[in-house]
């Protein structure tokens, strides 16, 4: 009887025992999982965050890229804007010294021209339209040797010279000239003669005077009516 009572508290113990073994199995088989669960987690976060890290240094990487190109960019176009500005300081230089050299040029053919007198006639009565005085009017040269005694013939060395000096005055070719008259002035070195233009259709009083060695000098030329 008591070796039967022995052996079921044994059972019970052992019994019990067993429950604790197994509830410790299960207890270590609920950690083992979770902490292979918790590193199985870590380890997938990480190539995350690492790509992350990854993506965040070429975002950077690239906005550095960014700014160096803007830089770059702007750099190029301050210096084009300063070629362009060197270009129109250049080119207002330029434009300058040609107004400069143009002055010069007019400044130089009006001392070579002097001063041209023309005078305006506004009287009704009268034939003439406008008088001109040239200063720059020359001789034209002569072929006559000795003292020169003025001859009115036509075709001669005096006449054709006289032609000459009414043509310089003018500006009507001898082939385009009307010879109206040509005489004497006052005295045996001076002339006038009255011509018109075949083409232009224009009368011309001129008044010429003899330059020793020299030939006929206009020195007044009359537009007519």
């Amino acid at each position: 009887m008591e070796n039967k009572r022995f052996s079921q508290r044994h059972e019970k113990r052992k019994e019990k025992t067993n429950r604790i073994y197994n509830v410790l199995i299960a207890v270590v088989a609920v950690l083992i999982v979770f902490v292979g669960g918790s590193l199985m987690m870590n380890h997938k976060d990480k190539p995350a965050d690492t790509q992350t890290a990854s993506s965040e240094v070429k975002k950077d990487h690239k906005s550095d890229s960014n700014k160096s190109e803007d830089k770059s960019d702007k750099s190029k176009a301050d210096d084009d804007q300063n070629k362009d500005d060197q270009s129109s300081d250049d080119s207002t230089v330029d434009d300058q010294a040609t107004e400069d050299d143009q002055s010069a040029d007019d400044e130089s053919q009006d001392e070579d021209k002097g001063d041209v007198q023309v005078t305006e006639n506004n009287d009704p009565s009268s034939d003439v339209d406008k008088t001109v005085v040239d200063p720059n009017w020359k001789p034209v040269g002569t072929e006559q040797q000795g003292e020169h005694v003025a001859t009115y013939e036509k075709g001669s060395t005096d006449w054709n010279e006289m032609l000459k000096a009414v043509s310089s005055a003018t500006g009507v070719s001898e082939s385009d000239m009307i010879i109206w008259r040509i005489g004497n002035n006052g005295s045996p070195q001076k002339a006038v003669a009255t011509i018109e233009s075949k083409s232009q259709q224009k009368k011309y009083r001129v008044q010429i005077d003899w330059v020793d060695g020299e030939g006929w000098k206009p020195v007044q030329m009359e537009e007519m009516k």
